[in-house]
């Protein structure tokens, strides 16, 4: 009788196993999927444009660390980059108070005006150079209680050094001049824009490469439009407007719904399998007497 009850238990919690398990297989084709109406779908190195200006995906890939699949499978999130050139961004330089900077191919110093709008290069004199063009003196400064002199070769006839050295050039510019300033890709023409008493301020307009990250449900803003992408596949990335992100979040709350549903039938199906395995065990026990 014992065993009797025990296999009809068993072939109970057989059945709900196996038709739980057999379900999930069903229900995996019912999964709600993401659809929307993208404005581009691309894949690496390919192209859209937005009132004018050219992006380009490149480096889509899946990121390291844990996280949910929406898109982009599980164990990681979906990630890619989109760069543009911006033809007309705006670079700024600073003229700093007292520094140093290299004007046609010299060194000068900087000195600037707030109140005059003004700023004035000084030509930095070459002493060295000088003594060495100038064959009446000695190649070499003397320096007495911290003062240094020029020493003539004829009669060792001293005179401070300030008063040797010839009047530096200077050259002088105001706001809205034209300023060649050297940059590391060459000299650029630059306009000054702002002079205060700690410096002046130099703007020029010149091409920019841009890049941005994209994420998955990430929001990116295009030309002044806003966007919002999602990964479909592991080498595609959709870029949509912002309108429908409140359509993508619906369907993201079902798809959270639907694992929270499925991950209870796995339960039920595990927890019936282990309940019939325990109960052909206990059909199988010794009886007393």
């Amino acid at each position: 009788m014992q065993r009797r009850a025990a296999a009809a238990y068993f072939a109970f919690f057989l059945v709900i196993s196996v038709a739980a398990y057999a379900y999930i297989g069903v229900a995996e084709s019912q999964r709600p999927a993401v659809s929307l109406d993208a404005d581009a779908e691309l894949t690496n190195e390919s192209t859209f444009t937005v009132d004018g200006t050219e992006y380009t995906a490149t480096n889509i890939h899946m990121s390291g660390g844990g996280g949910g699949g929406h898109g982009g499978g599980g164990g990681g999130s979906m990630a890619a980059d989109l760069s543009w050139t911006n033809e007309s961004s705006r670079y700024t330089a600073t003229l700093e108070h007292n520094a140093t900077t290299t004007y046609q191919n010299d060194t000068y110093r900087v000195y600037t005006d707030g109140n005059q709008s003004t700023v004035t290069l000084e030509k930095e004199l070459n002493v060295s150079a000088l003594l060495v063009e100038d064959s009446s003196v000695q190649n070499t400064l003397a320096t007495q209680n911290g003062t240094e002199y020029v020493v003539y070769r004829s009669n060792n006839t001293q005179v401070p050094l300030s008063e040797w050295l010839p009047e530096p050039e200077t050259v002088s510019f105001t706001t809205g001049d034209t300023y060649p300033h050297s940059t590391d890709s060459g000299t650029q023409e630059t306009t000054i824009s702002e002079v205060t008493d700690d410096g002046a301020t130099l703007e020029w307009f010149a091409p920019r490469e841009n890049t941005v990250e994209l994420s998955e449900g990430g929001n990116v803003t295009l030309n002044e439009q806003r966007f919002f992408t999602h990964f479909p596949d592991h080498s595609t990335v959709q870029i949509v407007p912002i309108q429908q992100y409140d359509q993508y979040q619906e369907t993201l709350d079902q798809q959270d719904y639907f694992h929270e549903r499925k991950n209870g039938i796995w339960g039920v199906s595990i927890l019936s399998g282990i309940a019939a395995v325990l109960m052909l065990g206990m059909a199988y026990m010794p009886v007393r007497g």
